[in-house]
């Protein structure tokens, strides 16, 4: 008999999508998963991954472990309509699941406001009985004006079992607030479950530096409040009263300067592949990162446009504040005074003018980065053995003659899909037949497939 590839864990990926449809390419999320999922199938080649989707990822194709179930309703890139709107009503959950024919033995969810929502469905209305763990790189609570999901971010954070964060910057903020809602005993709960998930980044490609008369600044980050934007351009206007040696590169939409003398926005449409992105960033002298933590968490601790530049070998100008003397090392010399202009605009000057600052620079994040490539960062977010440990997962007893009849239908067809045993047994979505998929992990006679169970004995 042919034996077709086995997959013992199954997992159902949850997105988190704020970018609006047209430039949905460049979410951080949607950059990020596929080199997620990719590192984590080198370090466990038996996972499969269930990816919901608002539309299909080229990216992915190449991965014969993942699946992606893409809707096509509507989304909010809101971030505010996102997180309190479920993506889909209860019925079309189930639906998209397909939870007949299909099991989870892990819910990897980035989006915690939700995950309440998918923890009572699946546990509820389908036979799973999944492990939840989860990924969060925003919380909004640090913006006083308006109101925030704070309780219901916390009320997800409490179904998992850990959930990742983009540095210790950011978990000392999330427990922070928590204190303002629960009790110690709850506040201790939240410390353990949730844990820095440093971000990786893609193989090291530096360039070798050169030094036009007109040197380039990148600002490859959103144009709003928490990236520093207007900080940033009126920082601008003042260094352009001073030198004119120099031009702004812009990539996104809600971050054109074109109005500027100083700026040459380079418009989305124009980089059709995240490629021309990197060969564009790759020529600009330096790149600056103005983050505003007051406005909110996520472009305060960590920097996916920061990240990408370094990689390539063009150094960052950053606020000697949040996370960056942490990751950079408190001798990065191109740290400025957070929120000071005159620093900031000083640091630039200087670093255009002096090349021994400029490679200084250079060296002391070459070194950095080769630890942070992808592989190496999520093989050290948590213990995968024992998150992938089979006894570790709610299961039934060997003994059991229902588990007995389970084994026996496998054994007599020699290929069962979920469907055709639960058929087979008469049994309805309250019955668990997680449980007794989990003691099936433990016994060497059954090979798990992506469709179903063989017999090997």
């Amino acid at each position: 008999m042919r034996r077709t590839k086995e997959y013992k864990y199954r997992v159902l990926v949850y997105p988190n999508i704020t970018k609006k449809y047209n430039e949905i390419m460049k979410d951080s999320y949607i950059v990020l998963i596929p080199k997620v999922l990719s590192a984590i199938t080198k370090i466990n080649p038996s996972v499969h991954f269930t990816i919901l989707n608002p539309i299909h990822m080229f990216e992915l194709d190449e991965m014969r472990n993942v699946k992606q179930l893409i809707y096509n309703q509507k989304f909010s890139s809101n971030n505010n309509e996102m997180r309190t709107s479920f993506f889909f009503d209860g019925g079309v959950f189930m639906d998209v699941l397909n939870y007949e024919e299909n099991d989870f033995d892990m819910v990897y969810s980035h989006l915690p406001e939700h995950t309440l929502q998918i923890s009572n469905l699946l546990f509820n209305q389908t036979h799973s009985v999944p492990k939840i763990i989860g990924y969060s790189h925003w919380f909004d609570f640090n913006n006083a004006s308006v109101k925030n999901m704070s309780i219901q971010n916390f009320a997800g954070l409490l179904e998992m079992e850990t959930c990742g964060v983009n540095s210790q910057w950011l978990k000392d903020e999330v427990i922070k607030q928590s204190k303002k809602y629960f009790n110690d005993k709850v506040v201790s709960k939240l410390e353990n479950i949730i844990q820095p998930h440093q971000l990786g980044v893609d193989e090291i490609d530096f360039k070798e530096p050169t030094n036009p008369k007109i040197k380039t600044i990148a600002f490859n980050h959103r144009g709003q409040s928490y990236m520093g934007f207007n900080w940033f351009v009126s920082s601008m206007e003042k260094l352009w009263k001073i030198r004119k040696d120099f031009r702004v590169v812009t990539f996104q939409k809600d971050a054109d300067c074109s109005k500027y003398e100083w700026a040459d926005y380079q418009k989305p449409q124009s980089l059709k592949k995240r490629e021309d992105y990197f060969i564009k960033l790759q020529s600009c002298f330096i790149g600056v990162g103005c983050f505003d933590g007051s406005k909110g968490s996520g472009g305060a601790s960590w920097s996916i446009g920061v990240t990408d530049g370094l990689s390539l070998g063009v150094p960052y100008v950053l606020p000697n504040k949040y996370v960056w003397p942490k990751l950079m090392g408190d001798d990065y010399p191109l740290l400025f005074e957070h929120k000071n202009e005159d620093s900031f605009i000083t640091m630039i000057s200087n670093v255009m003018d002096d090349k021994k600052l400029y490679n200084s620079a250079r060296n002391k994040f070459k070194p950095i980065l080769k630890k942070m490539v992808w592989n190496k960062q999520v093989k050290n977010w948590l213990d995968w053995d024992s998150l992938f440990d089979a006894n570790t997962f709610p299961m039934v007893g060997s003994d059991t003659k229902t588990y007995n009849d389970v084994l026996n239908i496998i054994k007599k067809r020699k290929r069962v899909s979920k469907k055709q045993l639960i058929g087979e047994l008469n049994w309805g979505k309250q019955f668990k037949f997680g449980r007794y998929r989990n003691r099936l992990r433990l016994d060497s006679n059954i090979r798990f497939t992506s469709d179903g169970y063989e017999w090997l004995g």
